[in-house]
């Protein structure tokens, strides 16, 4: 089932998006993007990585895959959430990105941005936090993040030592976060 959610351009037929018309009644937008907002107001690099600093995550998924050398696939995402009747903010971060794709997270009943595709982490989602960083704890879990996309870039990944590397990384990343398994089981497990 394809959970994609349609961009900022397909509002109107968009199931998530809760206003019904783009605009209202005096043709002014209910809602902003990054070309609609007066000069005066856009400081939009510096708003997302504000934004993102309290909703969004980077994060480093295993799963384990038969086809993979080492039997495990590892997947590198940076994501923020948001309640429906709140999207636009995350189709002004999709814009603003150009890539990565907002669909529904049925588990907490909100929708998501996230990007996934090594290529847009590592030219587009990694500059601009290397431009406007963060100031929380999370600046820490961005560079861990980064490092991990490097290694990946590198395709050290593919050798047991590089992977296990990342392993010890992610696993620094998100202190709060909960995994289902631990990194000695990951570990032990590589072929």
């Amino acid at each position: 089932m394809d959970n994609t959610v349609g961009s900022l351009r397909e509002v109107t037929d968009d199931p998530v998006t809760t206003e019904a018309k783009s605009q209202n009644s005096e043709g002014q937008p209910r809602y902003y993007t990054p070309t609609s907002l007066p000069r005066a107001l856009r400081n939009i690099p510096e708003y997302i990585t504000g934004y993102i600093d309290g909703e969004g995550c980077f994060t480093i998924t295993f799963n384990i895959r038969n086809k993979a050398k080492l039997g495990w696939e590892l997947r590198p995402s940076f994501s923020v959430s948001q309640n429906e009747d709140r999207r636009q903010v995350l189709d002004i971060i999709r814009e603003y990105f150009g890539c990565g794709y907002i669909r529904r997270d049925y588990a907490d009943k909100t929708v998501k941005f996230e990007v996934r595709d090594h290529s847009d982490l590592i030219n587009k989602v990694i500059p601009h936090f290397e431009k406007f960083p963060l100031l929380s704890k999370k600046q820490k879990d961005f560079e861990l993040f980064k490092k991990i996309c490097e290694i990946i870039n590198l395709g050290s990944h593919l050798k047991r030592e590089g992977f296990v590397e990342i392993i010890n990384l992610a696993y620094q990343m998100n202190g709060s976060g909960k995994r289902k398994r631990s990194k000695e089981e990951i570990i032990n497990s590589l072929r």
